[in-house]
C-alpha cells in the first residue's frame, strides 16, 4: 500500500514553491506549471492545516484570491477570519467533522484579507499518516462569485416577475369581479324597453347598448378564462391517463366528429399516462381537436392523429391534422396572441390558442406547430 508523503515533505516543497512562484531549475517540469496555470484558470486556491506543527498554509493561488500581505503567517486561530461572519458556524462545522474523518464539499462565504465577500466552492479531506491517525486537513477552494451573483440576481429578476404577475391577476380580479354587476345591469335595463314603443333612432340606440352588453359579458368572460388558467397552476398535480381523457373528450364531441366525417387515429403507447393537472390536459386536447375539425379542407374528410413518444427522457404529445393548414411565415409570429385570427370564421375568437399556450407553459412545457397551407398541421407539445 502507497503511503502519503509526510506533512513535513509537503509543506516543505510547498513553502519552496511559494518562495520561487512556481518556477523550478528544470523548466520542463510540469507538475508544477499545469497545477499554477489550472489554477490561475479556475480561480482555484489550496489550503491545508497541520495538526501536529499546529500551523496552517495557503497556497501562492490560496494568497492571491485572499490578498494576504507577503508577510502573512496564517494559524489555525486567523484561518476563521477569512469566512464571512453569517458563515462562521458551518465553516467551524464543516472543518470539525472532517477532523473527525468527514470530507466535505459545499458552497459557502469567504472574506478577503480586507474584508471583500465572495462566494467559493470549498472542499477539504482528512490526511492520515502510516497508523491511520488523523495528523491534519487540506483542500481547495474556488471563487464562483461571479456565477453566484448571477444566479442571486435572476432569483430576484424572479421574484419581481412573479410579483408583478400576482398584482396583474389581483388586478384582473377585481376588473372581472366590479364589472360584472355592472355589466348584467346593463343588459338588465336594456331588456326593460319596450321595442314597439321606439322610434327608429331609439331601436338603433337600444340595439347599440344590446351590443355593448354582448360585448362586455363576452370580453369578462375571457378575462375570466385567463385568470383560471393562472390560479390552476396551485392545483396539485395528479397522474393522468392519457387514453381515458381522450376518450372523455372525443365522446362529448362525438355529434361533431360523426357529423363531419372525422377519421380519428391515436396512439397512448409511448405514453401511457402523465403527472399533470387533468383540467389543463383537458382543455389542451379539446382545443386542439376542435380546432383541426373547424378548420378542416373543405376537398377532404377531415383526419386527425393523435399519439405521445418519449425522446431523450421528455414526454411529448402529437395533434396533427390534414386541414387547411397556415402559413407560418405570414401568421407564425402571431398565432398563439390574444384575439389574433387567420382564416376568417365568423365564430373564431382568437382566444384557444392563446389558452392552449398559457396553459401548457403553466404546467412546464412548451407547445410548437408545423403548418402548410392545404397541407395540414401539427402542434407537439412538451408535456414533461
Amino acid at each position: 500500500m502507497k503511503l502519503l508523503p509526510s506533512l513535513k515533505a509537503i509543506f516543505s516543497n510547498q513553502n519552496a514553491y511559494q518562495k520561487n512562484d512556481g518556477i523550478e531549475p528544470d523548466s520542463f517540469a510540469t507538475d508544477r506549471f499545469y497545477y499554477r496555470e489550472i489554477s490561475n484558470l479556475t480561480e482555484a486556491g489550496g489550503w491545508s492545516i497541520d495538526f501536529v506543527a499546529k500551523k496552517s498554509y495557503f497556497d501562492t493561488q490560496a494568497r492571491r484570491i485572499l490578498k494576504v500581505p507577503e508577510d502573512f503567517v496564517p494559524s489555525l486561530k486567523s484561518g476563521y477570519r477569512f469566512y464571512a461572519q453569517e458563515h462562521m458556524d458551518i465553516a467551524t462545522s464543516l472543518f470539525y467533522n472532517c477532523a473527525q474523518g468527514e470530507s466535505f464539499d459545499t458552497e459557502i462565504k469567504m472574506q478577503t484579507y480586507d474584508k471583500e465577500i465572495f462566494w467559493v466552492r470549498v472542499k477539504g479531506k482528512p490526511l492520515y499518516n502510516e497508523e491511520s491517525e488523523i495528523i491534519g486537513v487540506r483542500g481547495v477552494f474556488q471563487s464562483i462569485d461571479v456565477a453566484k451573483k448571477r444566479e442571486e440576481e435572476l432569483e430576484n429578476s424572479i421574484k419581481i416577475i412573479e410579483s408583478h404577475n400576482e398584482r396583474l391577476l389581483d388586478f384582473a380580479h377585481i376588473i372581472s369581479h366590479n364589472l360584472r354587476s355592472q355589466v348584467s345591469n346593463l343588459q338588465l335595463s336594456a331588456t326593460l324597453f319596450e321595442d314597439k314603443n321606439l322610434d327608429a333612432d331609439q331601436k338603433e340606440l337600444l340595439s347599440n347598448f344590446f351590443k355593448i352588453g354582448e360585448g362586455l359579458d363576452k370580453t369578462l368572460k375571457h378575462l375570466n378564462k385567463i385568470v383560471s388558467v393562472h390560479n390552476s397552476i396551485k392545483k396539485e398535480r395528479e397522474t393522468v391517463v392519457l387514453q381515458e381523457v381522450y376518450e372523455r373528450i372525443t365522446g362529448s364531441l362525438s355529434q361533431i366528429i360523426r357529423h363531419n366525417k372525422v377519421k380519428m387515429y391515436s396512439d397512448f403507447s409511448e405514453v401511457e399516462e402523465i403527472v399533470y393537472v387533468e383540467a389543463y390536459l383537458e382543455s389542451i386536447l379539446q382545443n386542439l381537436l376542435t380546432n383541426a375539425i373547424k378548420y378542416q379542407h373543405p376537398d377532404r374528410d377531415p383526419e386527425i392523429n393523435i399519439f405521445t413518444y418519449k425522446e431523450k427522457e421528455k414526454s411529448y404529445l402529437v395533434v396533427k391534422d390534414n386541414g387547411v393548414g397556415l402559413d407560418l411565415d405570414k401568421y407564425g409570429k402571431d398565432l398563439f396572441k390574444l384575439y389574433k385570427t387567420f382564416h376568417g370564421n365568423a365564430d373564431a375568437q382568437g382566444l384557444g390558442l392563446f389558452l392552449t399556450r398559457n396553459e401548457v407553459e403553466a404546467m412546464g412545457g412548451t407547445i410548437a406547430v408545423e403548418s402548410s397551407v392545404n397541407k395540414g398541421s401539427k402542434f407537439t407539445i412538451q408535456l414533461s
